[in-house]
């Protein structure tokens, strides 16, 4: 077989475009010890619901331990054992790949894994499995753990308004932070000891790394959008597993739909993470008016009402690809409506904070049990008249 080591080999990417701008450490020889000596452990014993698209994955612990779960996802789905891959490499690379990320509020290693845990969840799915080839599931699974590395807590826009080195790099092609998770993959890839792909044939490795550019690439909401209208008419048509095109937009789609994943848990769940979204934006907002700028309303603290910015992502993303996600997977239709109840419950919180005169700036009023048992009873009152009308 004709294997080879180099990740710039036949890329469309030269080694000058990549520069570690994280620091990065040494592994410890004992924690690559820790993660290769013992069996591997199932999933279930993480948590007895962590197969279940309700289960909320954060909620297992912290770094280290995602390190392990992402170990026992691998075996779980066959790579492992389907593609050769040395214990010792593969927990070197999730090491590396955990280092890369920073200590940003949302942005971080704590979203790459459960975004990489609900698209495990979807690649355990007969009809993806059918749908897609084990070369596309593995790029896949990959891409998710891989897709924000190095990121720096701020949008595109923030990036191209500033100048930064990084739109520098890249503006002329656009997705400017998504075309940076990439290369920063890229560069662990091409580390001692990190190339998880290194028993692939050289077709094979070029086929996962090109995959996986354009699904970290399909991470860029404004990138979604373009091509929304054509996932739409796959959906329409019926996915067809000999259609190019239809493996793509399947891709892309299982993708985006495994970063908006926090939107599909239950509301309590889905209101911590809400405060770490809006945190970090807050944060760009205050960068921003130190630079003598006017931050758009979701990145003002002191405008940004975030159960209306939650609204309005909402209906113009999220419930658009869980819609049509669960047309193409039926089994998904409990998580599109787990996913409309917490969108339920951020109208109603939107109305109370409304009617009541609360303040909406900040985030201090997303923890009020308070606020939270009121959005409940009004919600029961509205299904009760609604069980008398009828």
């Amino acid at each position: 077989m004709d294997r080879y080591g180099s990740a710039f080999l036949d890329l469309d990417l030269d080694p000058p475009h990549i520069h570690l701008t994280t620091p990065w450490f040494q592994i410890a020889p004992e924690d690559i010890l820790r993660l290769t000596v013992r069996e591997i452990p199932h999933p279930t014993s993480f948590h007895p619901d962590f197969c279940s698209f309700d289960f909320f994955p954060r909620s297992i612990g912290g770094g280290d331990i995602y390190v392990e779960a992402s170990l026992s996802m691998f075996k779980e789905l066959g790579f492992i054992e389907t593609y050769r891959l040395r214990r010792r490499t593969l927990a070197r690379f999730l090491l590396m790949v955990q280092k890369g990320y920073r200590d940003v509020p949302y942005h971080n290693w704590s979203h790459a894994f459960a975004v990489s845990h609900f698209c495990f969840m979807l690649l355990k799915m007969p009809a993806v499995q059918h749908a897609l080839n084990e070369l596309e599931r593995l790029s896949l699974l990959v891409a998710c753990l891989c897709h924000d590395i190095d990121h720096r807590g701020t949008t595109n826009s923030f990036q191209l308004q500033s100048k930064t080195p990084l739109a520098q790099l890249y503006s002329s092609e656009g997705s400017v932070l998504e075309r940076h998770h990439f290369a920063q993959t890229v560069s662990i890839l091409s580390m001692e000891e990190c190339n998880i792909f290194e028993q692939l044939t050289r077709k094979q490795y070029q086929t996962v790394l090109d995959h996986m550019r354009e699904i970290i690439l399909a991470t860029d909401i404004a990138a979604h959008l373009r091509k929304v209208h054509k996932i739409s008419a796959m959906v329409e048509e019926g996915y067809d597993r000999e259609n190019t095109d239809h493996h793509y937009l399947f891709m892309c789609l299982l993708m985006t739909a495994s970063d908006l994943s926090d939107q599909t848990k239950p509301f309590k769940y889905a209101k911590v993470i809400a405060e770490n979204i809006y945190r970090e934006f807050f944060s760009q907002g205050d960068l921003e008016k130190q630079m003598g700028n006017r931050p758009i309303e979701m990145m003002d603290r002191e405008k940004a009402c975030v159960p209306k910015m939650q609204l309005e992502f909402m209906d113009t993303v999220a419930v658009p690809v869980f819609d049509m996600l669960s047309r193409l997977l039926p089994d998904l239709r409990g998580t599109y409506h787990t996913m409309m109840n917490t969108r339920e419950r951020w109208a109603t919180m939107k109305d109370v904070v409304t009617e009541e005169g609360l303040p909406t700036g900040g985030l201090e009023y997303l923890r009020s049990t308070h606020l939270e048992e009121k959005v409940e009873r009004r919600i029961e009152e509205q299904r009760s008249c609604a069980e008398m009308v009828r």
